[in-house]
């Protein structure tokens, strides 16, 4: 893991850079001859520094084009082009979800990681639906209670993923951004009236593996939103038979389908909920 001298010393470089980076956006987009340009400079010259500057200049450059080649850039084997790549794709908002995801989990420099984290949530906010007139549920996930013993992420982003992905089955259901501010989620609220907005907080328990089998407990309390105030819970129990030992896949697996099953018991009972 670098030292905190070499991350400030990463996150300094990349400062300096951003602010030097050439500003080649424009207010009808990237000609697309600049981004090939940027594009091959990223993709062929030895100087790292020179590399760094055209992902930060891709990232600028409002263009989709730019995406296949910040992803390129991130196999490169400079960590401060990579974090560049990825602030890069961040910034942009246009795509590269799926190598921003499949980079993170193979990445060794963990401030290149902290990049990867920060610019996938970034491509996630821009993909997901806008509130609009026609939306009328407005759903926040809050941070996984994590009883699994695990260290890092990986239950709370299987979750929301997985709760994300459920969403698709409630009509006019949008998913607030994942680190909305509770003064922006006030903005929202306000701006549109009609709007049933909920907070959903999800927990998962510690997986039992007794009787040769694997089983998972799993709860969501669901609250208003902004305000908290709670409305009730939903508890959902899985068991996948023949697990006696400890098997991430197969908790992976259940901590899934637990998630979207509890999603699946809120849409049910979400017009009940409205006039709690």
């Amino acid at each position: 893991m670098p030292s905190l001298r070499l991350r400030a010393g990463l996150a300094s470089l990349l400062c300096v850079l951003v602010w030097s980076a050439p500003r080649y956006a424009h207010a009808n987009g990237e000609a697309p001859e600049k981004v090939t340009r940027m594009a091959d400079r990223l993709r062929h010259e030895d100087d790292f520094r020179v590399r760094t500057q055209a992902a930060l200049a891709l990232g600028a450059s409002k263009h989709k084009k730019a995406v296949d080649a910040l992803c390129f850039g991130l196999d490169d084997s400079n960590t401060s082009v990579r974090a560049a790549a990825a602030a890069g794709l961040g910034k942009l908002a246009m795509g590269g979800l799926d190598c921003l995801k499949s980079h993170l989990t193979s990445e060794s420099s963990e401030s290149v990681k902290s990049v990867l984290e920060r610019a996938i949530e970034k491509v996630k906010d821009n993909l997901r639906p806008s509130v609009t007139s026609e939306t009328k549920y407005y759903v926040a996930i809050g941070p996984t209670t994590d009883k699994t013993g695990r260290s890092g992420n990986d239950v709370d982003d299987i979750v929301h993923a997985a709760v994300e992905q459920a969403s698709s089955s409630l009509d006019g259901c949008v998913i607030a951004p994942r680190d909305e501010k509770t003064s922006q989620a006030t903005a929202v609220t306000k701006k549109w009236k009609r709007l049933h907005s909920f907070f959903l907080w999800p927990k998962v328990n510690a997986p039992d593996y007794s009787g040769g089998k694997l089983t998972l407990r799993f709860e969501i309390a669901i609250f208003t939103y902004p305000g908290k105030a709670l409305k009730g819970t939903i508890p959902v129990k899985l068991t996948m038979p023949d697990v006696s030992s400890s098997d991430k896949s197969s908790e992976n697996d259940l901590i899934q389908r637990a998630a979207v099953t509890a999603f699946e018991r809120f849409t049910q009972n979400v017009e009940r909920l409205e006039k709690l």
